[in-house]
């Protein structure tokens, strides 16, 4: 595909994590009083992999998956360490009509997660979380309302991560009227139960009205799912985020950027 756009830093997320995971000393504290992390070791340029649309692949366990936005928005294709091709699924839930994939992330089956939005069979226009087994074929799913994903990480326990934002933040300057539950961009999925927590609250991100857009850009932006842990990295108010997943504690810390 041709480049349009070459612009972007994208830093490898694992990388990053890695980074901050053997930083020691720090300590949580106020948000007003933050410990800061050091900068990351390793940062790169990837303007070859950039196309139109700033589409940026995505990385998780161990796995590059491709969003197929050159023949099929709903077509997500996985590639191991090596590049080579392992798995190939259109993520749509069983009742769409038509459906495109915003992100994706690998389970710990081997399958793929995505998230996207589409239309119905009732004629309405939905958003929502796909789970795929290792053949590709989409086996759960659950729909997100009016909440805009971006990013997406399954946890060891099955349930489902998501970084995004209600859709009406993106137009409506007066976000910050509706209560700190509803714009927080951070949630917590269950296939079978819905929606099971929300946190991080755009006001304490930043103070910008754009503060929405900042989390949408993709190299603004990182999640990953650990074994006890969930972990966000916030470019946009230079904050690394774990949260506890058996306690659901949240701690904070500012990184240094490069």
């Amino acid at each position: 595909m041709k480049i349009r756009n070459q612009f972007l830093k994208a830093i490898p997320l694992a990388v990053l994590l890695t980074c901050f995971s053997t930083v020691t000393g720090a300590q949580q504290t106020s948000t007003q009083d933050l410990p800061t992390l050091s900068p990351p070791l390793h940062a790169a340029l990837y303007p070859e992999v950039m196309c139109a649309g700033c589409i940026v692949p995505h990385w998780d366990r161990g796995y590059l998956l491709h969003v197929e936005f050159d023949r099929d928005r709903a077509v997500v294709t996985m590639y191991d360490r090596v590049g080579k091709k392992v798995l190939e699924g259109r993520m749509v839930p069983g009742d769409a009509v038509k459906g495109s994939v915003r992100a994706a992330g690998a389970t710990r089956a081997g399958g793929i997660l995505a998230i996207g939005g589409g239309i119905m069979t009732d004629g309405s226009s939905q958003r929502y979380i796909v789970k795929s087994d290792p053949a590709g074929r989409v086996v759960q799913s659950v729909r997100i309302a009016d909440f805009y994903p971006r990013l997406v990480c399954e946890a060891t326990d099955s349930t489902v991560w998501v970084v995004g934002y209600e859709t009406n933040y993106r137009h409506d300057p007066n976000y910050r009227d509706v209560s700190d539950e509803e714009k927080n961009v951070l949630r917590h999925y269950s296939f079978e139960k819905g929606l099971l927590g929300s946190f991080v609250s755009l006001g304490s991100i930043s103070k910008s009205r754009n503060v929405s857009m900042q989390v949408a850009r993709p190299d603004k932006t990182f999640l990953r799912c650990r074994k006890d842990h969930v972990a966000v990295l916030l470019w946009a108010s230079g904050e690394y985020i774990e949260i506890d997943t058996s306690t659901e504690k949240l701690s904070r810390w500012k990184v240094a950027l490069p």
